[in-house]
């Protein structure tokens, strides 16, 4: 048998060290909500559009995630050198900005006088606080996460598997579509919901780009910010209510995700 050495003992207490801080939050919201409340919050007018805004606006975001993000992680996972590493870095570049300014960004692109805003005012689209606002928020910040992690996953696909289709007379897309597309498909899966996730804890980016107005842009993660400032104890039930759809999504993630690397 392996002898238990000090450097286990220290991986360990860290471990263990990292589990509390995380449980601890956690708990403290499980603790200060009460099951009744949160049961007739899921009955007021404005939880309920908060709910609908925040899980329309997400899952209308998933198929321009998806239908952008999927060519540009196998387009990425294909590139080596300095083209690959300066691609990551503008793709990586909205996951280190912070939210307020990516939030503050979009304004100054999509508003009325802003880049593009002018040209679509004219044409009758006006985007900054509206629910196309949210979605687009979403697609700004959760996409760069969604390329990252499936170009991993394509990464992984041994390339003589692509290779052996092209051999045998399949076209680029059709190699895409039926060879490396089911290697990975529970990984994509598991990462769309991953995205659906994101989107539906979005705050920052949001509320500057699409406001806080009840009923039109008001997410659930804005409606806990609205109530904490004239009802804690509504924050409170609704944050329990967030994290537990949360924790919902994350579990299906876990279950479907590969196991193994594809190979």
């Amino acid at each position: 048998m392996k002898r238990f050495r000090p450097f286990h003992l220290f991986l360990a207490g860290c471990g263990l060290c990292l589990t509390v801080f995380i449980l601890l939050p956690v708990l403290a919201l499980f603790l200060a909500s009460n099951p009744i409340e949160l049961g007739s919050l899921l009955l007021t007018p404005q939880v309920l559009q908060a709910l609908w805004i925040t899980f329309f606006s997400s899952l209308l975001a998933l198929p321009p995630i998806l239908l952008l993000g999927l060519p540009s992680a196998y387009g990425l996972s294909r590139c080596n050198g300095r083209l690959r590493r300066g691609l990551e870095t503008l793709l990586e570049l909205p996951m280190v900005m912070p939210p307020i300014v990516a939030g503050l960004a979009l304004l100054l692109a999509f508003g009325r006088r802003g880049l593009v805003g002018g040209f679509l005012a004219g044409l009758g689209l006006r985007i900054p606080f509206s629910l196309l606002a949210v979605v687009i928020a979403i697609l700004f910040v959760v996409t760069p996460y969604f390329v990252r992690r499936c170009s991993s996953l394509f990464d992984s696909v041994e390339r003589r598997l692509e290779d052996a289709a092209l051999l045998l007379g399949a076209s680029s897309l059709q190699t895409f579509l039926h060879v490396t597309l089911p290697l990975v498909r529970r990984g994509l899966i598991a990462e769309a919901i991953m995205a659906l996730a994101q989107g539906i804890g979005l705050f920052g980016t949001i509320i500057l780009f699409a406001g806080n107005l009840p009923g039109r842009t008001q997410t659930l993660s804005l409606a806990i910010y609205s109530a904490f400032e004239s009802d804690p104890q509504q924050a409170f039930g609704l944050g329990t209510l967030l994290l537990l759809i949360s924790l919902l999504l994350l579990t299906s993630v876990k279950l479907i995700a590969p196991r193994e690397i594809p190979q």
